[in-house]
């Protein structure tokens, strides 16, 4: 395994409970082969004094600008150091002792491909979260939520917990920053798809992560999530889609944020930021004009899903 030099990327933002806990795992790892930069977010409180203790973390303190460039900051920071694989892992995951392990004997299977796991709920670990799957017009709407029997191929893979490897990563340039949270990992992952750079869901047990789903955004309560989620859903359509697709799409997207406005009442949306999220969605951005001419097709069949 000397060949596979493997950076785990763990962003956070103050969520250091979680994030001592997930240190914690892996601290206990069965194979030492690997090390950890933990991409602090501009956290508004401090690290705990443990992370300073642990000897494979480098805490890499950034002013707060989100996931998007958090991960990238990082991935650079890693490149630098000679790592030839990112797995950006969320700070709210658990995973058993022979994750890492396993994860280096899978890249070294499959060493040019991008790699993600079963993603399942931490509060109820038989439970899918997310599985990856193909490229629709349901992408913005559903998560993937199937459990095969073996590894298969597909378009979409979630930034929970995921293997990118470096030459990979710099031929689609990391996260497209302007997404700042969410829909960053689709759009990555469909960049790669139209470069052929090959993505995979592997099913080994060892590789299965329960996730805690979303603890540091929902901290203060449903809509400061819901316009970060509306504006980056909005950016992905309109750069991913183009023609009745998109159409179709924008147009289920304003069908959302009416469900979205019964389902979390009494809550109520601030109309400004709403607003203001909705005009950040249709906001141009420099990747937009340099991805242009390069939509993704997307496929027509859709996918086995459940909402």
């Amino acid at each position: 395994m000397t060949a596979i030099r493997l950076v785990i990327i763990v962003p956070t933002y103050g969520n250091w409970t979680d994030c001592m806990e997930c240190l914690e795992l892996l601290s206990r790892q069965n194979e030492p082969g690997f090390h950890v930069i933990l991409a602090d977010d501009g956290a508004p409180t401090s690290a705990p004094t443990r992370v300073s203790e642990l000897p494979f973390v480098t805490h890499l303190r950034l002013a707060h600008r989100g996931f998007a460039a958090t991960c990238n900051a990082a991935a650079e920071l890693a490149i630098s150091k000679g790592a030839t694989h990112l797995l950006l892992l969320n700070d709210d995951t658990t995973f058993g002792d022979s994750f890492i392990g396993t994860w280096l004997r899978k890249i070294q299977e499959t060493p040019d491909a991008i790699l993600g796991p079963i993603i399942y709920y931490h509060d109820r670990p038989q439970e899918v979260w997310f599985s990856g799957g193909a490229g629709s017009i349901l992408v913005p709407f559903v998560r993937f939520r199937r459990q095969p029997e073996g590894q298969m191929p597909v378009d979409i893979l979630t930034g929970c917990a995921l293997v990118v490897p470096v030459s990979a990563w710099k031929d689609v340039g990391g996260f497209d920053e302007s997404y700042v949270t969410y829909y960053e990992d689709f759009d990555l992952l469909l960049r790669a798809r139209s470069k052929g750079i090959p993505a995979y869901l592997v099913v080994e047990p060892e590789l299965a992560v329960q996730h805690k789903v979303a603890r540091t955004a929902g901290r203060d309560g449903p809509w400061p999530r819901e316009y970060r989620l509306l504006s980056s859903r909005l950016r992905f359509i309109r750069k991913t889609y183009t023609g009745w697709s998109k159409g179709t799409c924008l147009a289920l997207a304003g069908a959302q944020l009416l469900f979205n406005l019964v389902l979390h009442l009494p809550a109520i949306p601030s109309l400004s930021r709403l607003w203001q999220a909705i005009v950040d969605g249709f906001q141009s951005s420099q990747r937009d004009t340099s991805d242009r001419g390069r939509r993704i097709s997307v496929r027509s069949h859709p996918p086995g899903v459940s909402q």
